[in-house]
């Protein structure tokens, strides 16, 4: 452990002062669109959510206690046709109505590991339960994935494949197809020289998530060693069964892209990368031709393929991506470097980056210019904590509050020490949780492995 605290210091070392947020550089983690409404938009950042209602013109803030978790975790998102935001955290799954307040709708505190929203009409809405047994608390196994038709209100349809599982790791339901859904996981298994290792699972459902259905994996065409993660990462639009996923060890190690055109039967290697391909889109395809793909990452740029993943011809000049959507209107967002991380990620100067070309990328959030927390009525904790924080954040970030806040004129604070807590010591108080703190879990050293804690 020694090593990675050394080397997170080290890291730090390259970003601005007072930049760093909740123990890791500030970072976007993930871009979501309201369903036929892309003009609202919730991101997901290392310090918590940006929300914009115009498109991204504009943006405000709310900060991790008002959605739920703390620290290195990520929650996944759906923004559904009604305008709820719905969130996976380690304490349920929890929906936001008001624009607000997270309240959590599943059935108990279980760890809603994932989550997918499928296409209209009934945008049936999926969370998976990774929910390991605890006697101690009398707290049972749970790895269901839960269904709701109903915008999340109930959830009376739930199943899980009749296997042993400790993680579901991935969902996605197909865009053309609202019964076809895939999902990936992983089940704990003896290791070689003992002790026990991961072993990635992969399952398809024909029927809405009634009925699972394992796929066994062909070694012999897929490398999967033991430790590997599948991530299930895209579905043609036009085409269920045209599935893409990624297989990989940890965030900083090579990762490989495959394709199945036949509901995820039998594997194709399509592209290898000396390090995490960390943003992949599959694009509609021009009269029934082959689709598009773009595949990006945060340290060796971005490819893209005109024919299904056969070849690829590289970008040029793209942003460090950390993850790429694409919008109902065709435009694609990608999560870049606000900062950059030393020498190893430069700076994008922006958070968000959009094209439409893929050569002109235009800078659509940076953390600088935010200017507010989002305004929430006394009592909430959007209120009560994060918008007290807002004067402390905007310093962190070096971007300038609303006068409203009455923050003070920020100063430049005399270097003192680390105290005994080492370069990288978080300090107390909410003031603390963005201080510069343990960065073992930053953007690019941190497992993205979600067991629960």
């Amino acid at each position: 452990m020694a090593w990675r605290i050394a080397l997170a210091c080290l890291v730090l070392a390259g970003v601005p002062r007072g930049a760093a947020a909740n123990g890791r550089p500030p970072a976007t983690v993930s871009i979501t669109f309201q369903e036929g409404h892309d003009s609202d938009i919730v991101v997901g950042l290392t310090f918590g959510l940006a929300i914009s209602h115009d498109s991204g013109k504009t943006w405000a803030w709310m900060c991790e206690d008002a959605v739920g978790y703390k620290g290195t975790y990520d929650p996944r998102f759906a923004f559904s046709p009604s305008g709820t935001v719905f969130a996976t955290t380690f304490n349920g799954f929890k929906a936001m109505r008001d624009r607000c307040t997270f309240n959590r709708i599943s059935t108990a505190a279980v760890f809603a590991s994932t989550d997918a929203l499928g296409p209209g009409p009934d945008h049936a809405l999926y969370y998976a339960s990774s929910q390991s047994a605890d006697p101690d608390h009398q707290i049972a196994a749970d790895f269901n994935i839960y269904k709701s038709t109903d915008d999340g209100m109930t959830f009376p349809a739930k199943a899980m494949p009749n296997t042993p599982i400790n993680w579901w790791q991935s969902l996605m339901v197909a865009p053309s197809d609202a019964q076809r859904l895939y999902l990936s996981g992983y089940a704990y298994v003896p290791g070689p020289g003992g002790g026990t290792v991961t072993q990635a699972l992969l399952f398809r459902s024909d029927n809405g998530g009634s009925i699972w259905t394992p796929l066994p994996i062909d070694t012999s065409k897929v490398t999967l060693p033991p430790n590997a993660l599948i991530d299930i990462v895209g579905i043609a639009k036009d085409n269920p069964d045209l599935v893409f996923m990624r297989v990989k060890l940890d965030d900083t190690s090579p990762s490989d892209l495959y394709r199945s055109s036949d509901k995820g039967v039998t594997w194709t290697p399509i592209l290898h990368k000396d390090a995490l391909i960390s943003a992949f889109v599959v694009r509609a395809a021009p009269s029934g031709n082959k689709h598009d793909l773009i595949a990006g990452t945060q340290v060796l740029g971005a490819e893209i393929s005109h024919d299904d993943g056969d070849t690829w011809t590289p970008l040029v000049n793209p942003p460090h991506m950390n993850c790429l959507v694409e919008s109902a209107a065709g435009e694609l967002w990608a999560c870049t470097q606000n900062y950059g991380v030393a020498a190893s990620v430069p700076s994008d100067d922006a958070g968000i980056m959009k094209t439409t070309d893929l050569v002109t990328w235009t800078k659509v959030l940076r953390y600088q210019d935010l200017t507010e927390a989002v305004t929430c009525a006394a009592g909430t904790v959007q209120k009560d904590t994060c918008a007290a924080m807002w004067c402390a954040v905007c310093a962190q970030l070096g971007c300038t509050p609303a006068p409203s806040y009455g923050c003070p004129v920020p100063t430049e604070a005399p270097v003192t020490p680390p105290s005994k807590g080492g370069c990288c010591d978080s300090g107390s108080g909410s003031a603390g949780a963005l201080a510069l703190a343990l960065s073992v879990g930053m953007v690019l050293l941190r497992p993205r492995r979600r067991r629960k804690a």
